[in-house]
């Protein structure tokens, strides 16, 4: 982590204390005077490149930014705007100015010139922050190659599935119809290059999440007393926390490891992310479980900032791949590229990136 990694987290973290997160459970919108506080800090520039208003810096940096808000409870559009949409955008030399923007990636997308317009059809599954964006940054996979399209929300021809994720955040399915593009442009990323920095990103999320979990329930089960003395003086409380903060470790320690390749070999980070993807898919769900076993009722309830944490490690397990795609992934990278095993073990192995994508 570099030094401008660490005045970030301070500065985000004495921010949050003046302006504390809602964190009820689920989300009625994302946290507005948090958002309006990070955006006119200028955190949401922190690695996008300077030619398109950014600040130039790490993806390491950015992602403190997003671990704080993260372990703070805090629902903003960060992950998808800063880390995903500007990025994206920025890659071609375009600013998104003062619009709060969601990303998208449309397979098989229909691509056509109409005059001086670009005309986009296809669809997109799964994309956050339905409701809460100005634009949307398309990555457009179609035959002629990928393309970056910044398309308004509300443009004629967006037809918008409504839903929520576990979390309240607004989430669903995006269909296309002719839908013109205020700006367009060929991408040097492709959608594996997305896929890759979006599952970082959640990765990073996660193990902040569960580090607020561990977090939580330590505190309340040496607070809380049963029987006249705290449950941490109980055998199997003792067990179940020695568990749950061992999985929590993994997490952090594997997310740690993957933030940090993108600073080094790019070869390097495709399995580094794929095995932090796994890790901490893989125990997201116990964390939770955890948590609310020793909670008991209380962390049930939608007032009880638990849930806010909880339902994050949720829904956020699957998002750019579950934990079972990113294995069979690393497999791959064994079975069919024919990599050492302890090379994929010990993030050795080599797995080139897409030719000139500016990645992580």
């Amino acid at each position: 982590m570099t030094d401008l990694a660490d005045d970030l987290k301070a500065t985000i973290a004495a921010m949050l204390l003046r302006i504390p997160a809602d964190t009820q459970t689920p989300v009625a919108a994302p946290d507005a005077a948090v958002w309006a506080a990070v955006v006119e800090a200028g955190f949401t520039g922190v690695d996008v490149p300077e030619d398109a208003g950014g600040h130039g810096g790490e993806l390491g940096d950015a992602l403190a930014v997003l671990e704080t808000l993260t372990e703070a409870g805090a629902v903003t559009p960060y992950l998808e705007h800063a880390l995903l949409a500007s990025w994206l955008a920025g890659g071609v030399g375009h600013p998104l100015g003062d619009s709060t923007a969601t990303v998208a990636v449309i397979d098989d997308a229909d691509v056509r010139a109409d005059g001086d317009r670009i005309l986009v059809s296809g669809k997109a599954t799964g994309v956050t922050l339905t409701d809460g964006s100005d634009v949307i940054v398309a990555l457009a996979a179609g035959p002629d190659g990928p393309l970056v399209a910044v398309i308004a929300r509300d443009a004629a021809g967006v037809e918008i599935e409504p839903g929520t994720d576990l979390q309240g955040v607004s989430y669903g399915d995006i269909v296309f119809r002719d839908a013109a593009a205020t700006f367009s442009a060929p991408s040097p990323v492709g959608v594996e290059d997305l896929r890759r920095r979006g599952a970082l990103a959640y990765t990073v999320a996660l193990a902040a999440a569960a580090r607020a979990v561990r977090e939580h329930t330590v505190r309340y089960a040496s607070e809380r007393t049963q029987f006249g003395r705290p449950l941490a003086k109980f055998q199997a409380i003792q067990q179940r926390l020695a568990e749950m903060a061992a999985q929590t470790t993994l997490m952090e320690t594997a997310a740690r490891a993957a933030v940090e390749s993108t600073s080094g070999d790019p070869a390097r980070v495709h399995t580094a992310v794929a095995a932090a993807k796994v890790v901490t898919s893989r125990y997201a769900t116990e964390v939770a479980s955890a948590g609310y076993q020793i909670h008991g009722a209380i962390g049930f309830t939608s007032e009880h900032s638990l849930g806010r944490f909880t339902t994050g490690l949720w829904t956020w397990s699957d998002r750019y791949g579950t934990g079972q795609d990113w294995a069979e992934s690393l497999a791959r990278e064994i079975l069919d590229d024919g990599a050492d095993p302890w090379d994929v073990i010990a993030g050795h192995t080599l797995h080139p990136p897409t030719p000139g994508a500016p990645f992580l």
